[in-house]
């Protein structure tokens, strides 16, 4: 249900809309209001021969190559934030475009700032909301490396605040203390018209498949190993969608029958039910972590050596979903990884089923490599 500020913008911009007013944008070298301005991450790319992958699936999804642009940090003077996105306007009225990056503008519902009645917040200010903010994956994988990138900045200021969407402070301030900040720097922005007098942006730092920088995903996995954490059983684990929205795989019961009686007891575990240091104790102890695609995927961070076996629909010539996100995460951080493909089509967001028969032909192959040597039940 929307807020009442938000039902006033969004009352507000259609206003606009049918008055004919239209969108004024600047780029970063002419924003009005621009106090500093300095790279803070260098262009790059990675490229990653997997073996393993080569092993199971083929040459066609071994090789993986992934490019990011170069960062930079804008410090901006009286600006707008609009919505729980927190889209940066400047004090012209023209929205501030690296705010959208790596978007295309014209895909995007822009929300133009109502003035009159705005909140006002003091700076310095760090813009840690954005786009899919909402999601602990996304929030991870996308948010948590602009707020490393630009951690020395902060430090160096004699005060600062780290601007959250509403409603997700709580959560986020585990992860945030996860990254080695003070929790107790947050402010919760709103849903309506935000006013920042001086504001810190880092744009999204990443290029293809929505990755960053790996040495952030890196430094992050190291933060888990010093973390505080409740230690793990340290059997395998497989992550259960049963409790998403979407993306579910309607016969995971059996798939997991399967994997139980090729390797022995195995763990399925619904993360709702664990707090972040259940979470990263019990992964970090997991010589196999298993699962669909989807969010829960993304905690193979925590890790340094298991293997993680994602399950994905489609085939190796058009997969439903980016496999990025698992298996080139896991090898960042210095995990093994495979992706087992359903090898039939299937419908992008919706439920899927794998075949059983093809789970097993892949398990079997799987467990003749030298990398599945742990995965042995004797071994636990």
């Amino acid at each position: 249900m929307k807020s009442v500020s938000r039902s006033i913008l969004d009352a507000y911009n259609l206003l606009l809309r049918l008055c004919g007013s239209r969108l004024r944008v600047a780029d970063a070298g002419d924003a009005e209001g621009l106090q500093e301005r300095r790279v803070i991450v260098p262009a790059g790319s990675r490229s990653d021969d997997n073996s393993l992958e080569n092993r199971i699936n083929g040459p066609a999804c071994s090789r993986y190559e992934f490019d990011w642009p170069a960062a930079e940090l804008f410090r901006l003077r009286d600006v707008w934030l609009t919505g729980d996105q927190g889209q940066v306007f400047l004090r012209d009225g023209k929205l501030f475009s690296p705010w959208a990056l790596p978007y295309d503008l014209r895909r995007l519902k822009i929300s133009r700032p109502l003035k009159l009645g705005a909140a006002r917040l003091a700076g310095p200010v760090f813009h840690l909301t954005g786009r899919n903010h909402e999601n602990r994956g996304h929030f991870m994988l996308q948010h948590l490396p602009r707020l490393l990138a630009a951690r020395e900045y902060l430090m160096s200021l004699p005060d600062y605040r780290l601007l959250t969407a509403p409603g997700h402070s709580r959560w986020q301030a585990r992860y945030i203390s996860w990254a080695g900040l003070d929790p107790s720097k947050i402010v919760e922005g709103g849903r309506g018209t935000l006013q920042v007098d001086d504001l810190i942006f880092v744009p999204n730092l990443y290029g293809k498949a929505a990755l960053c920088p790996p040495r952030f995903y890196d430094e992050l996995s190291d933060c888990a190993a010093s973390f505080p954490v409740e230690n793990g059983p340290g059997r395998p684990i497989f992550i259960t969608r049963r409790d998403a929205p979407d993306k579910q795989l309607q016969n995971e019961e059996r798939i997991v029958e399967i994997l139980r009686s090729k390797i022995g007891e195995v763990d399925v575990i619904r993360l709702g039910d664990h707090s972040l240091p259940a979470q990263i104790g019990m992964f970090r102890s997991a010589p196999l972590v298993m699962g669909p695609i989807g969010q829960g995927i993304c905690n193979i961070l925590f890790c340094k050596t298991s293997m993680l076996v994602m399950l994905a629909p489609g085939t190796p010539e058009n997969q439903v979903y980016n496999s990025a996100h698992g298996s080139q995460l896991a090898r960042i951080c210095g995990n093994q990884a495979v992706t087992f493909l359903s090898d039939e089509a299937a419908p992008s967001r919706g439920d899927w089923i794998f075949p059983e028969e093809r789970f097993k032909m892949l398990l079997d192959r799987l467990m003749e490599q030298p990398e599945a040597k742990r995965l042995k039940s004797s071994a636990w």
